[in-house]
């Protein structure tokens, strides 16, 4: 193979360990999905979907692990999604005047959003040290390490933005459900969250449908269709 076919082999991405309950509600009443395509089947380039039985979330299982997409091809699809999220956004919250960016990385999303939000100021939040770096340069203007719901992040971020996205996160946590509520605590009352998953293929059939019923029930309003990639809702007076 030459070097420029090589070039546009994706790398083989790397999982977390396998787990025997639903990192939504806690089950072990798992069923898979697909069978014969995931790293305990010899294939190491997919993971398997399963689904719980009781309350029908699809989860990837082992799950990916967080790092950046350093393929071209990934973080030129990274990029696109960056800017069709910033444009869905812009239509409804368009002058937020503080965003946090949670599993920002190198907090590439900030950077194509303010091009679309040149006036807010945007914040990261990612469990590894790159976000430091993202604030050394000015991607972001204030850089937490941890998760939304470590203590030492939920002090300082409660009630403190007008918006705050999650890009392929909640698929990578092993608690979703408590992240998204930490979510919603860090807005303000009437803010907006953005939650995009990373495949909809794979994750959209019961995953979204849980996330949005959440999101209600949590007394959020949602603004986008609950079968779609990407979701959007706005936090009411009374949620989290």
């Amino acid at each position: 193979m030459s070097g420029t076919s090589a070039s546009l082999v994706p790398p083989v991405p790397s999982y977390g360990p396998y787990r025997e309950d639903c990192p939504w509600c806690g089950s072990r009443r798992l069923r898979a999905r697909r069978r014969g395509d995931g790293p305990r089947q010899g294939a190491p380039h997919r993971s398997p979907v399963e689904r719980c039985s009781d309350c029908r979330h699809v989860f990837r299982n082992p799950p990916l692990t967080p790092g950046p997409p350093e393929h071209p091809l990934v973080r030129a699809g990274v990029r696109i999604g960056h800017v069709l999220a910033a444009r869905a956004m812009v239509r409804r919250c368009p002058e937020p005047e503080s965003w946090l960016d949670v599993g920002t990385g190198d907090a590439d999303f900030p950077r194509a959003a303010r091009a679309y939000f040149p006036y807010t100021s945007f914040d990261g939040l990612d469990p590894t040290p790159r976000v430091l770096r993202a604030r050394v340069v000015e991607r972001v203007e204030e850089a937490f390490v941890g998760r939304l719901t470590d203590h030492h992040v939920v002090a300082r971020v409660r009630e403190r933005y007008d918006v705050v996205s999650l890009f392929q996160y909640l698929e990578r946590v092993p608690d979703p459900r408590a992240e998204l509520r930490a979510a919603l605590g860090a807005l303000r009352p009437g803010g907006h969250l953005l939650v995009d998953v990373a495949d909809p293929r794979r994750v959209l059939p019961g995953h979204p449908v849980g996330l949005s019923a959440e999101l209600v029930a949590q007394g959020c309003t949602l603004l986008t269709g609950d079968r779609g990639r990407r979701v959007i809702a706005r936090k009411g007076a009374s949620a989290a």
